[in-house]
């Protein structure tokens, strides 16, 4: 926690979304190490444990909410956990400092556990439907959607085809990189990862793509991914073991504003156009009374 506390810190980042932040203690310290450079900050209680989630922000957060998933494991396999953690969708609108809104989820789907026996495959199904119609009823309050989190899916998976498609974000990882393969950009069980197991290592398992940031804009804005790519080093620097057994993601967005949208901000509208009101008299109003 100390190490991803002093990376985020490093002024490389304007907005962060974390995971498995479970002991609130752990995000207090985040919190405070990296208050210099993102100065706003919010984490989502939920459930019995907490959800884990958290956002630290270099814009100001104006506005957020949690909801937490129906559909979200059992709580008698108290091994696996997801229950107690009240898993769901955190959301936060931030403005930067140019005034654009940008409505932020984040998100961390049930767990897989074992690959040949997924009985957890509907409930991530679920909760990625569920994800896509609250993105897609609350975003048109932003300039900039974006979702970022551990989706625990892979890509071609249905619940990630459900999620692009229902909400029509995109892959930052596809956009930048295309359909190249996806061990390029995996974020688990890599072999590179301290806490990868010794078995997949033999098998020389190249890992997998489970952690995503997605996004889109409005018509106003033109928005391109210029970088996305896994930004830590493989092992804590000076230590023997690794940041977290998931690999970071990060992307590095260009926008811009688009003079030819048919949907510009409002304030443009007013600054660009004038309107004119015709004045009517009664007798062009109503025309067909006759005057007594």
């Amino acid at each position: 926690m100390q190490a991803i506390a002093e990376e985020i810190s490093s002024g490389k980042y304007d907005l962060v979304l974390l995971q498995e932040v479970w002991v609130k203690k752990d995000f207090e310290s985040i919190r405070v190490v990296a208050s210099s450079v993102l100065p706003y900050s919010l984490y989502f209680h939920s459930g019995v444990i907490g959800s884990g989630l958290c956002v630290l922000s270099k814009f100001k957060i104006i506005d957020s909410f949690y909801h937490q998933w129906v559909v979200n494991g059992y709580f008698h396999k108290i091994h696996h956990g997801d229950w107690f953690g009240g898993k769901g969708v955190g959301y936060c609108k931030v403005v930067t400092n140019e005034g654009i809104k940008i409505n932020v989820y984040t998100a961390h789907l049930h767990a897989e556990y074992d690959t040949n026996h997924d009985e957890y495959l509907a409930h991530r199904f679920l909760q990625a439907f569920d994800t896509s119609q609250l993105i897609r009823h609350t975003r048109h309050s932003g300039d900039i959607t974006i979702l970022g989190g551990d989706l625990n899916t892979e890509p071609g998976s249905g619940a990630y085809r459900m999620l692009i498609h229902n909400t029509n974000l995109n892959d930052a990882f596809v956009s930048k990189h295309g359909t190249r393969p996806d061990y390029l950009g995996c974020t688990n069980e890599t072999l590179e990862n301290s806490y990868t197991p010794r078995q997949l290592r033999r098998q020389n398992h190249p890992g997998k793509r489970i952690d995503y940031i997605m996004f889109s804009s409005s018509n106003a804005y033109n928005m391109s991914t210029l970088e996305c790519k896994n930004p830590l080093p493989s092992c804590v620097p000076g230590q023997g073991f690794s940041y977290s057994d998931h690999e970071a993601v990060s992307t590095t967005f260009e926008i811009s504003l688009s003079m030819t949208a048919p949907g510009l901000p409002w304030e443009a509208f007013l600054k660009h156009s004038t309107v004119e009101i015709p004045l009517y008299s009664d007798e062009d109003m109503y025309p067909l009374i006759e005057k007594e």
